[in-house]
């Protein structure tokens, strides 16, 4: 890997950036696996491996390891071929579209990582597969958490739009695959409190307890690379328990381990549970981030305006 320089971004918003950046994109997407398809969709999803002048050397969109180390491999053998490689030039750098300028990284508020994978069924059957996503909470925001003259056993509903967020946003299957955020009128039941454990002159220990489910029609969507018609009904029944530590010196959360265990069912059109269609175990877990940089990646839902999600 060392051989390569990873860049994680979302193509389908990339792919519409009237800048360099959307244009460079495009550059070497055009060279790929979709070039010039406009069906049955415009979409440039997948893996590319290209030179910093946009050159191509492999593409490929696949879940599958060892197909992807394989398109690596052509990729890295392509590049030691080229007989000219000195005179690759980097780009110096590149204008923003104006539309970028929503949202940027909450390096004073709260940031956490989420995990979601399946659980182990009666039969004993357990899928490895995962996927991750990133929580945002703003500085004025985690400051709406804790409660001046909180009192120790008492509960405090956190909220009424940060639990919504998480409910209709980040509690989403997305285990195998993408899946479309919950709209309001899917979320039934959003019920997520603190429970004040201990306070010290310096921290505030608390319980995260609450429940979600989540309910969703039918779409009648029609997945346009199998065509498979989604037309079922979807949702998550889910517990959520978790332990937290608030700095009151630093106004900043030292631990943030919290889980939400349950049920999920039915199927979209691109998180691959056509076969596994459930009710079947599901879990997410939270943690602090770090502060690398694939931990500063923005959430999947970062361009629903996700800071005024309700």
């Amino acid at each position: 890997m060392h051989d390569f320089v990873p860049v994680a971004d979302n193509c389908s918003y990339t792919q519409s950036l009237q800048d360099t950046k959307g244009e460079f994109f495009c550059l070497v997407a055009e060279q790929g696996h979709y070039g010039g398809q406009t069906k049955p969709t415009t979409t440039r999803q997948g893996l590319y491996t290209c030179t910093v002048a946009g050159e191509l050397l492999a593409s490929i969109n696949t879940r599958d390891g060892d197909e992807v180390a394989e398109m690596m491999r052509q990729a890295l053998e392509k590049w030691h071929q080229k007989p000219d490689r000195s005179t690759e030039k980097v780009p110096s750098g590149y204008d923003h579209d104006p539309r970028e300028g929503r949202w940027q990284y909450p390096a004073d508020g709260l940031v956490l990582n989420l995990y979601v994978r399946d659980l182990l069924r009666e039969s004993g059957k357990i899928d490895s597969r995962w996927n991750l996503d990133h929580v945002w909470f703003t500085r004025d925001e985690v400051s709406s958490l804790i409660l001046e003259n909180m009192v120790i056993g008492k509960s405090y509903p956190i909220p009424e739009h940060l639990a919504k967020r998480i409910a209709k946003l980040h509690l989403v299957d997305i285990a195998r695959g993408e899946s479309p955020r919950w709209r309001s009128n899917d979320l039934k039941q959003v019920k997520i409190a603190l429970t004040v454990e201990e306070i010290t002159a310096s921290q505030v220990t608390l319980r995260l307890e609450g429940t979600v489910q989540n309910e969703a029609p039918p779409t009648l969507y029609i997945n346009p690379f199998s065509n498979q018609k989604v037309d079922m009904p979807r949702g998550i029944k889910l517990q959520l328990l978790g332990y937290l530590t608030y700095n009151r010196k630093a106004g900043t959360f030292e631990k943030f381990d919290a889980i939400a265990i349950g049920l999920r069912w039915g199927a979209t059109a691109f998180n691959a549970r056509f076969d596994d269609l459930g009710p079947a175990p599901i879990g997410f877990a939270f943690e602090l981030a770090s502060d690398s940089a694939m931990d500063r990646t923005p959430p999947q839902a970062i361009l629903s305006r996700y800071f005024e999600a309700a």
